[in-house]
């Protein structure tokens, strides 16, 4: 029993740290602490089943309403995707009156054969945003075609 125990804690640490891991050293990982468990947010992190029929090893999407005032505003919000952006490859992106509406990014691979993304995209209002972040086998064109195809 107790063996079992500490392999059922061990696999909850492994699934915690990989959890983690996944965005460490990104400014939008803060994001996604800041305002995952926050009344009015929905944050979805699919299981490995899910993904894997489309080449994805993990999938972390967070819709938000930022805060109007305060350190975590929408000033902090666009220079933590700026931060992470500039150390990316950008495959998509709209700006209206200066400002960020949508954009998709490719950052550098963290592991080798593992290609990483981020997806940003406020509401016409600029009152909501909708952050994910994606890991996997696929490809950016592989990426953009699921996106925007019509099914």
């Amino acid at each position: 029993m107790k063996q079992k125990m500490r392999y059922i804690l061990s696999t909850i640490l492994l699934m915690v740290t990989i959890s983690i891991s996944a965005q460490e050293g990104l400014y939008i990982g803060d994001i996604f602490e800041h305002y995952g468990k926050r009344h009015g947010s929905t944050m979805v992190q699919l299981s490995a089943d899910v993904l894997k029929p489309y080449d994805i090893t993990l999938y972390k999407s967070l819709s938000f309403r930022p805060d109007a005032s305060g350190p975590y505003n929408w000033t902090w919000i666009m220079a933590c995707v700026d931060q992470d952006k500039h150390r990316a490859k950008k495959i998509k992106e709209t700006v209206f009156d200066g400002n960020l509406k949508s954009g998709y990014y490719q950052l550098p691979q963290a592991k080798k054969g593992i290609n990483r993304f981020i997806l940003f995209k406020t509401d016409d209002k600029g009152k909501r945003a909708t952050l994910i972040y994606i890991e996997g086998t696929l490809n950016s064109a592989e990426l953009v075609s699921m996106l925007f195809s019509k099914k």
